[in-house]
């Protein structure tokens, strides 16, 4: 009987089984599942994080050293072993965590790369991330295929990758995960027949306060609409957030804190709108949760969003950085439920026919086993 071939996946942000929850982790582990529901051999290669919050130089040889020596227990191991992989899969490498073991194992071993979701960081100031962006694409150009999820991707990347070395994949999610049976409801609107908002994300500096201060600045102005907002996130910018919200004296927004990934579940089943602008998402995993709840989205047509929230279909989007604009779509979902559980079926079927783990498997296939042919020539 043929072995299937040998995938060895790293994952150099936070590895699959990191304890904190959050969108990246989830792709990871979805992505890990696909490729064996796709039937291939898959192993975590390491734990390793070579993720730097800042743009230190000794912290990057501190990483960069700590990387190699990773690489090199790995070429250990599977020698011993005789268990070497046959393709090296990075998920999600950037400047800020540049996959320096991915880069070591493959020129040993002359094994291919394969990468999902690799980007760029648009942290300032960017010059100080100039040697940790070069390390990171020291890793990207030698890599035979891409897995790109977005058009900002898909453009850095053709700036210093071919072309033909890029392919468009689109974000996917476990629905039968999510189907599974729920836990023990989790309410903490306690409305009566007020509309039930909820935002999810992490509470930190950037593109997620941005966020949350795009929500509040929308609902402020809908004070005379009947809604109660459920916030789950937790995380250092949380006072910053609860700022934004200071006009609520009504005790209409609940902090919640981190929630568990069962308990996000519960809060997606018990809502009747995720509001949640999504500044600069890369794509949003949140988006594709709520949608297998059947549940629409308030968001806007930025970046990534509209990859997962279809207007009209899933969702409305409003156009960036208009706060009026976002906050006629929230007056609009909140004031009609009848259009939101259409767009909330709408969103539901859109998942099924397009982002099923089940197609993710189908086109990992599709996509690494000509890479593996062309190597093994």
């Amino acid at each position: 009987m043929t072995q299937p071939p040998r995938i060895a996946f790293y994952a150099p942000l936070k590895p699959p089984d990191h304890p904190r929850p959050s969108g990246d982790r989830q792709m990871a582990r979805m992505l890990f599942a696909a490729l064996r529901r796709a039937g291939y051999d898959v192993q975590l290669a390491s734990r390793y994080v070579a993720y730097s919050k800042r743009p230190d130089a000794a912290l990057m040889h501190e990483r960069r050293a700590g990387a190699l020596v990773e690489a090199q227990r790995l070429l250990r191991d599977w020698a011993a072993s005789g268990l070497r992989p046959d393709l090296w899969f990075c998920y999600h490498p950037y400047d800020k965590a540049p996959d320096w073991i991915g880069v070591a194992v493959c020129e040993a071993l002359g094994i291919p790369m394969v990468t999902a979701e690799p980007c760029r960081t648009n942290q300032e100031p960017a010059a100080a991330w100039t040697p940790w962006r070069e390390a990171a694409q020291r890793g990207l150009a030698m890599a035979a295929l891409h897995l790109v999820m977005n058009d900002d991707d898909e453009a850095y990347l053709r700036s210093f990758v071919p072309g033909e070395r890029l392919l468009r994949f689109v974000p996917f999610i476990d629905v039968d995960e999510l189907d599974d049976p729920p836990a023990a409801p989790n309410d903490p609107w306690n409305t009566g027949d007020a509309c039930r908002l909820l935002a999810v994300g992490m509470l930190r500096p950037g593109a997620k306060l941005e966020s949350y201060r795009m929500l509040a600045q929308a609902l402020e102005g809908l004070q005379g609409r009947r809604w109660q907002l459920a916030v789950a996130g937790g995380g250092p910018a949380q006072d910053d957030a609860r700022a934004a919200f200071a006009w609520d004296t009504s005790g209409r927004v609940r902090f919640l804190g981190e929630q568990s990934q069962a308990q996000v579940g519960a809060l997606m089943r018990s809502c009747d709108l995720l509001a949640w602008p999504g500044c600069r998402e890369a794509y949003g995993m949140v988006y594709l949760e709520a949608a297998v709840h059947a549940k629409p989205a308030a968001a806007l047509r930025t970046h990534g969003v509209p990859l997962v929230v279809a207007h009209g279909v899933g969702g409305l989007l409003a156009d960036p950085p208009d706060v009026a604009a976002y906050r006629a779509v929230l007056d609009t979902l909140i004031g009609d439920a009848a259009l939101r559980a259409r767009l909330g079926a709408g969103a539901r079927q859109l998942v099924l026919e397009r982002h099923s783990a089940a197609r993710a498997a189908a086109r990992l296939r599709e996509a690494i086993d000509p890479v593996l042919r062309h190597h093994a020539q």
